[in-house]
Formats: C-alpha cells, sequence, structure tokens
C-alpha cells in the first residue's frame, strides 16, 4: 500500500508542478478546479480565478468527478492555497477518491463562529505539512479506515478537540486552531494543551500560528519537535522542556512574541532560530549546551543572561538585538561567530575565563561598547568586529592575536588610535594606526586608519605592500601618501572619504585594486588631485580605480619628502613631525627611508634632535 502511495503521490505531484498555463481552470458548483492531466482526466480543487477566498463551503459543494465541455475528470486533491482564509460551514467531509492535499490548503480557513473541521477521506494518502497552518478549525479528523492516518481526540477545557496523526497515533500533525462548540452550544477556544503521553513526535507547523494558544503542557517522553511547530503562536507565553532527550527543529517558537518565560533542560540540543523574535527577559542556558545556533535567541527583550561553563560557540546573530540586555558572562566560549550581539545597544561589558580564541565580523557591531576588552588568548579578528559602535573610545589588540583580517573599528568615530599589546609579534601601532609586520618588526600591510585619529595626513611608511579592505573607511583625511612599496589596495581602502584633496602614489606601477571595488569616494575622485611618477601618468590614468580621478598629475619622485623631516608629508616640519618621530621611537618599530636623518641606520633619539634642529633652524 505504502510502496503505491509514494509511486502515485510523485507522479502526481509531477504532473502538478508542471501543469501548463492553458490547461483551463473551470467552474463547477461553487468551487474552481484545474486539469493536471489531460491525458488521465485528472484535476484538482483551486483557489477562486477572482481571488477572493471561498465563503460558507460545506461538504455537499464537493465532488469525487466533475466535467468539464463534456469531459469528466477526477478530483484527486487539492491544490496550493485553494481554501486559504476560506470560511467553512460545519464539518466539511471530502470525498472518497481524494488522495492529496497541497501546500496551504486550508491556510487560515475555518470559521469565526465555531465548530467547523475538515474530515479527510479513507483514500487520503498525502497531507502537505503546511496545508493547515494558521488554520480556525475545530476539527482536524480522518475516517477511521484510512491506512495513513488517524484522528486523536482530546477534551482540553471542556470541550472536544480531534487532532491528525500518523495511524500509529505518536505523530502529531496537525491541530485545529480555532474556536469550538460544546455539547451545550457554547463556543470556546482552544487555549491551553496538555500533549498526551501516547505523542512523542510533533510535526513540522503543527500549532503554525495558532492564534488563540497560550500554554502547552509537554512530558518527558516527547522526543522530537519539528520545525517550526509552533511558529507565531502569538498569545504563547511560557515554554518549559522537561525532557533533555527531545531534539527541536529550526524555528520552533519563531515569532511567538508574547512568550517571556523559557525553562529548558541540561543538555538540550538547540537549533536555528527556535526562539526568534520571542518576549524572553531573563535567560539561563542550561549545562550541556555546546552551541547558540544561529539567530537562536535574536530580537528578545533580554535584560540578563546566564551562559552555561560547556558553552563553546555562539553562533551567527545568536543574541542580534537584545537592546536592554547590559553585560555578557562569556565563560568558556572560544568562538563568536558575525553578528552574535550586533544591535545590542545597552551592552557596556563583557567578560570571560580566557578561552575565547576566534572573533567573527561584526560581533559586537552597534552595541554600547566602550572598551572593546579583548582578552589574552585571542588568536583570531575578523573585520568589522565592533562596526559602527559610536561609544567605543578605547581598543587594544591581545599580544596573542596572529590575524586581523581587515579593519575591526570601521565607523568608530571615538577610536583615536589602536594600541596594541606588548609582545605581539605580528601587529604594531604606528603613528596611532594598526599595521601588520613583519618579523624585522617593520610594517607590511595597514590594517586600520581609526576614525577618530587626531591626524588628517596619512603617510603609509615604506615597506607596507597592501591597503587591506576598509583601512581608512569613514576617516576624513586631508592627503594620503602611498609608497612605492605599496601593490594592492583591497576594496573600500578609503571609501566614503570626502575631504581629501591630494593622494599621492610614487610606485612606477599603479597598484592594484579590485575591479568594480569602491576606492575613493566620487568627491575625492571629481575634485582631489592624484600625484603619480611622470613617466607613469598614462598608467595610472588607464588602470583599474586609479582612472576614476579626473585630475592626475607627474611629480619627480626622486626624494620624497622633498623637505627632509616632513614625516607626514604636508608640506613642513613642524610639532606634528615630532610626534611622528616620537611615535616610531616609542614603539622600536624600525622605519628606514627619512626618518633616519643623521644617517646612522635606525631611528633613535638622535634623529630627533636633527628634527628639532631643522625646526629651530626656520
Amino acid at each position: 500500500m505504502k510502496k503505491t502511495f509514494f509511486c502515485l503521490a510523485a507522479m502526481l505531484f509531477s504532473l502538478v508542478a508542471t501543469a501548463q498555463d492553458d490547461y483551463p481552470t473551470f467552474k463547477s458548483g461553487k468551487l474552481y478546479y484545474q486539469i493536471v492531466d489531460q491525458t488521465n482526466h485528472w484535476a484538482q480543487v483551486t483557489a477562486p480565478t477572482n481571488g477572493n477566498p471561498y465563503q460558507d463551503i460545506g461538504t455537499s459543494d464537493f465532488s469525487a468527478t466533475v466535467t468539464h465541455e463534456g469531459v469528466e475528470y477526477t478530483v484527486y486533491g487539492i491544490g496550493p492555497g485553494a481554501f486559504m482564509n476560506a470560511t467553512l460551514t460545519g464539518m466539511v467531509t471530502l470525498p472518497e477518491g481524494m488522495i492529496y492535499i497541497d501546500n496551504g490548503a486550508f491556510d487560515g480557513s475555518g470559521n469565526s463562529s465555531g465548530g467547523s473541521g475538515v474530515r479527510l477521506p479513507a483514500t487520503m494518502q498525502f497531507v502537505s505539512e503546511i496545508a493547515f497552518v494558521n488554520n480556525k478549525l475545530g476539527h482536524i479528523t480522518v475516517q477511521s479506515n484510512n491506512p495513513y492516518f488517524a484522528k486523536l481526540a482530546i477534551e482540553p477545557q471542556g470541550s472536544l478537540v480531534n487532532m491528525l496523526t500518523n495511524k500509529e497515533g505518536n505523530r502529531l500533525i496537525a491541530f485545529p486552531g480555532h474556536k469550538l462548540v460544546s455539547a451545550t452550544g457554547e463556543g470556546t477556544y482552544v487555549s491551553q494543551v496538555t500533549i498526551p503521553d501516547q505523542i512523542t513526535e510533533i510535526a513540522p507547523y503543527a500549532f503554525y500560528g495558532n492564534s488563540d494558544l497560550t500554554n502547552v503542557t509537554f512530558h518527558s517522553g516527547i522526543t522530537s519537535i519539528e520545525h517550526r511547530a509552533f511558529t507565531d503562536c502569538r498569545k504563547l507565553t511560557s515554554v518549559r522542556l522537561p525532557s533533555a532527550g527531545v531534539v527541536l527543529g529550526e524555528s520552533v517558537w519563531s515569532g511567538c512574541v508574547n512568550v517571556a518565560s523559557v525553562s529548558l533542560p541540561e543538555n538540550i540540543v538547540l537549533n536555528k532560530h527556535d526562539f526568534y523574535c520571542c518576549s524572553i527577559e531573563n535567560l539561563t542556558v542550561p549545562e550541556g549546551v555546546n552551541v547558540i545556533p544561529m539567530m537562536c535567541f535574536a530580537g528578545n527583550e533580554l535584560k540578563s543572561l546566564s551562559l552555561p561553563e560547556s558553552l563553546e560557540r555562539i553562533d551567527s546573530c545568536g543574541f542580534q538585538n537584545n537592546p536592554d540586555l547590559s553585560s555578557v558572562n562569556l565563560k568558556n566560549v572560544k568562538r563568536l561567530e558575525h553578528f552574535a550581539f550586533m544591535g545590542c545597544t545597552g551592552l557596556t561589558s563583557y567578560t570571560c575565563n580566557g578561552q575565547l580564541e576566534y572573533i567573527s565580523t561584526t560581533v559586537f557591531c552597534n552595541t554600547g561598547l566602550v572598551d572593546a576588552m579583548l582578552p589574552e588568548g585571542l588568536k583570531f579578528m575578523d573585520g568589522n568586529v565592533f562596526f559602527s559602535t559610536n561609544s567605543l573610545k578605547t581598543i587594544t589588540i591581545p599580544s596573542t592575536v596572529e590575524t586581523i583580517m581587515f579593519n575591526p573599528v570601521t565607523k568608530c568615530p571615538n577610536v583615536k588610535r589602536i594600541q596594541v599589546a606588548e609582545g605581539n609579534t605580528h601587529f604594531a601601532e604606528l603613528d596611532s594606526c594598526l599595521y601588520e609586520i613583519n618579523e624585522a618588526g617593520n610594517p607590511v600591510r595597514l590594517v586600520s586608519v581609526p576614525q577618530g585619529r587626531e591626524n588628517t595626513v596619512l603617510r603609509v611608511p615604506d615597506g607596507v605592500t597592501v591597503i587591506a579592505k576598509q583601512a581608512a573607511r569613514n576617516v576624513e583625511l586631508t592627503e594620503v601618501y602611498l609608497p612605492a612599496s605599496v601593490q594592492e589596495l583591497e576594496s573600500s581602502a578609503f571609501s566614503t572619504i570626502t575631504a581629501t584633496t591630494q593622494v599621492t602614489s610614487v610606485a612606477t606601477e599603479p597598484p592594484t585594486i579590485e575591479e568594480g571595488s569602491a576606492f575613493f569616494s566620487n568627491e575625492v575622485f571629481a575634485n582631489a588631485t592624484l600625484y603619480v611618477p611622470l613617466p607613469s601618468v598614462e598608467k595610472y590614468q588607464a588602470a583599474t580605480g586609479w582612472k576614476e580621478f579626473q585630475h592626475i598629475e607627474g611629480i619627480d619622485t626622486g626624494d620624497e619628502p622633498a623637505e627632509p623631516g616632513d614625516f607626514n608629508g604636508d608640506g613642513g616640519v613642524d610639532v606634528e613631525d615630532v610626534n611622528v618621530i616620537i611615535n616610531l621611537i616609542l614603539e622600536g618599530i624600525n622605519v628606514p627611508d627619512n626618518t633616519d636623518l643623521n644617517g646612522d641606520g635606525i631611528t633613535d633619539i638622535s634623529d630627533l634632535n636633527e628634527l628639532i634642529n631643522i625646526i629651530l633652524a626656520q
């Protein structure tokens, strides 16, 4: 029997999916039908062609066969959305011969006065898991001799409810979602349900969109609650799972906007979006939980959050958009994936036990952090970790960090410098900027120019080969100097800058820029002057990205800068250049080139004295 069902169902759904637009839709009685196979004369009930839902449909409106233009068609099923938001009168019994109910067939259907329902025939073989979402039915039942489905009767609040299960009676497939009429004729809404002991599995979408459910009691024998089983049950107020053995699907309680209380057993395995957009205020994640899946608790109203010692990873958007959460102890968490706490605008602090090794992009985007508090032990940082965190003022890269993909503090206007902890052999601070360094301690890649940096002139030191992605995004620089060593500018390296009036690139071959990527803003391209080596003007005029500059001029690059001691490239020698050389000396970074004023091969206090003499002699 089951083999016959699967073969027949596959054949029918293939026909339905490929039904031609020119196959007619016709009306017979109150209902519309679509031909799905002209050769075998098969049809399905479909939605009205005028777009309005059916009204006052009862058992007598259905037929096992219909005739169109003299040809009799067998009605094998109900098509997608056929009775969406339809008004059904009493218990509607579908005719024998029907074998399938397609997606959303009874979505939103029912009767506001109560007492309506749908009875499946003995021939019914397939019911889509979303056939009865948002339903307003009082009963979903089936003929007793159906080999695939069964009904299970319960009496919540004194009224009989028939729900649809598998033939074995252990899997709840669809629950009626609206008003019942009791034996006395009084209407009542099913708001509280105790899952019967014989039910061990709750199928996908079983309670989806139930508009009146406020409380569900689970027993310890529940083994699975599948995806979207309770999605959009908007009056549901709490969730209490007594069994750690239950397997959760995705988005089980997603959109249950009034769920404010959650009690979870130890060792529960959560899934994506399970409590997305609920109203949970105080959450204790139990021991045994290793991962907070993607968007699992995003969009709640968390005020307090307790995480277990067992937790190792928070996946993308795990706690996104909880604006009232002020602090969190990450304990032994090792990985934070992107957007994990994005939009937690009240989050001002976090702590951990020194296990955190990996922070992905935008983890703390748009939060309330003032101090980044990056812990020792951290090894990997992605870019934009603190993107658009306006409150952020200080950040120190720990000594253990080995990789920073690109600028971690993009659009953080109050960060004036990026400090690097003593002992870090991969990164260093130079002129308030963050550089990746080589084994000799010399900068080779510009990672970040903080937006709050006081110096508006950026002079990239010789030896740097790469300007990282978004390195100076949103930074209002008036001048930019790129040495001959620069070979590549990654996407958006200087994007959204508008104040730059002078850009100098002394590389004879234009540094590569990814095709189609942002480079400078249109204002800079239109108004700033690009200075390049005189023999390379035509190359820059034809090169990707560089050719966007409207003003390109050639210069003699034999001695850059022209005036000894002009370290920041602003055309003069003054106290700003003193600050540059002091930073170099304090940071212990050996930058040959023009900072070695006395020619002894290093940059030290004697060069500072030479610079002071130059200034005094002016």
